[in-house]
């Protein structure tokens, strides 16, 4: 699950802030919901965590055991992440595709309370900058 997680990072990083401007928060939430993104964002998902867990370990990992002193041929030079995270997950990828359109709609969901509480959240803020200075005079 730790290797979804870390996939669903990857595919949020380009979403734009949710503390954004409540247009930008409502773009986002639309976003998030169409079931069109929704499915790219999922196949993509999907493909990104199939390459991490694809990828080679084994030259990191002998060169690991070369500075620890131990033998770096000791180590399988075919090992890949998907190895080392073990067999469940084989079923990652997958199961991320299948679960990102209910994360999306939650993200989503979020997206649209913050755009609510915005205005509030600036006031405060506004007044948190005002007595700051009132406390420095």
């Amino acid at each position: 699950m730790r290797i979804a997680l870390s996939a669903l990072v990857l595919i949020a990083a380009p979403v734009p802030a949710l503390a954004a401007p409540e247009d930008d928060a409502r773009l986002i939430t639309d976003e998030l919901n169409d079931p069109a993104t929704q499915a790219q964002i999922a196949v993509a998902a999907e493909a990104v965590t199939q390459a991490v867990l694809a990828m080679p370990a084994a030259p990191l990992l002998r060169a690991a055991e070369t500075m620890a002193g131990r033998d770096p041929e000791a180590v399988d030079p075919n090992l890949t992440v998907g190895d080392l995270a073990g067999a469940e997950a084989a079923e990652a990828p997958h199961v991320l595709a299948q679960r990102l359109p209910e994360l999306m709609g939650a993200m989503a969901a979020m997206s649209a309370a913050l755009a609510t509480m915005l205005p509030e959240l600036q006031a405060m803020g506004e007044r948190m900058a005002e007595d700051m200075a009132r406390s420095r005079e």
